[in-house]
């Protein structure tokens, strides 16, 4: 006597029906697209950031000052801190943008200005990946952003 086993077709069934959870979420991930541009944008702009700040902490012209020591003599000369800020400005601005090119950037002091703008040529509100570098001369702390 031959027995019927009837059990088989459940069984098959039953790992058919388990599998498709399972295809479900290998198409979704095969299908997923992902985008490395930004991360590489974003560790491109912190090194050019990270390279320039540290380009103006020892970069020295004739008088053998660095050009955050010129930028903190000329504000904490000043009583006026609009007049120290328009020297400084003059200190940095062509530095800048010999050095950093086309690119956008934007330097301020956070400590004793509060955030204030010593220089920028570009508005930061619409900058996508943005590279910063903090370098502390003194009692000023520089903030240096550097976009496209």
């Amino acid at each position: 006597m031959i027995k019927e086993d009837v059990n088989g077709i459940f069984f098959s069934m039953d790992i058919t029906l388990g599998l498709i959870p399972l295809i479900i979420l290998i198409l979704t991930i095969a299908n997923t697209n992902i985008d490395y541009t930004d991360s590489y944008l974003e560790k491109q702009y912190f090194q050019k950031a990270q390279d320039t700040a540290e380009l103006m902490s020892t970069y020295t012209e004739h008088d053998d000052q660095t050009l955050f020591q010129k930028v903190s003599s000329a504000l904490s000369e000043n009583r006026d801190k609009r007049i120290g800020i328009s020297i400084a400005r003059n200190i940095t601005s062509p530095f800048l943008g010999r050095t950093i090119g086309n690119m956008k950037y934007r330097l301020e002091e956070i400590n004793y200005l509060k955030g204030s703008e010593i220089v920028s040529n570009g508005d930061i509100k619409k900058a996508k990946n943005v590279g910063v570098a903090v370098k502390c001369y003194g009692n000023y702390l520089f903030k240096l952003y550097v976009w496209q």
